[in-house]
């Protein structure tokens, strides 16, 4: 069976088309199940009421503060994490009145090599070798301080 599936769709198709299933998906669904927090009674009745979260393309900031789009080779080389940046917008409750949304950044997410998201998403074979990629590489990989990852598939037999 397991051949079957490798031979029809592939593990790292697989792997991206999960990958991108969370980032279209899930990583909203997550925040949707938390909605909101209450902060301490002390300070008062204030809630953090969650909305919608976006995970933007994968940038690199520069000694000088400055911010710019990144390619996987780009990380490989500087020995960078190869990831974008995420975005939420959070509703302050205070006494039940709701205050301005803002649009936080929380935080950074690695992406996924070949992903919707990857900066070599839709290029060319000529486009993905000016920009240092091999055509031929099917991704479904990250890199982390400039070194690739891969999640690995593990097939356990259940007692």
């Amino acid at each position: 069976m397991i051949d079957v599936f490798e031979e029809e769709k592939g593990f790292v198709t697989f792997q991206i088309d999960s990958f991108n299933h969370f980032i279209r998906e899930g990583i909203q669904k997550i925040i949707d199940e938390i909605k909101e927090v209450k902060l301490s009674p002390e300070i008062g009745d204030i809630k953090l009421v969650f909305g919608r979260i976006s995970v933007e393309r994968p940038v690199v900031k520069e000694a000088d503060g400055s911010t710019r789009k990144i390619f996987p080779n780009e990380a490989r080389i500087r020995s960078l994490n190869y990831s974008a940046p995420i975005f939420l917008d959070i509703i302050p409750v205070m006494n039940g009145v709701q205050e301005k949304a803002e649009r936080v950044h929380i935080g950074a997410l690695p992406i996924m090599v070949r992903s919707e998201l990857c900066s070599t998403h839709g290029l060319s074979p000529q486009e993905l070798i000016r920009h240092g990629e091999d055509p031929i590489d099917p991704g479904g990989y990250f890199i982390i301080n400039g070194n690739e990852r891969v999640l690995v598939l593990i097939e356990e037999i259940a007692n």
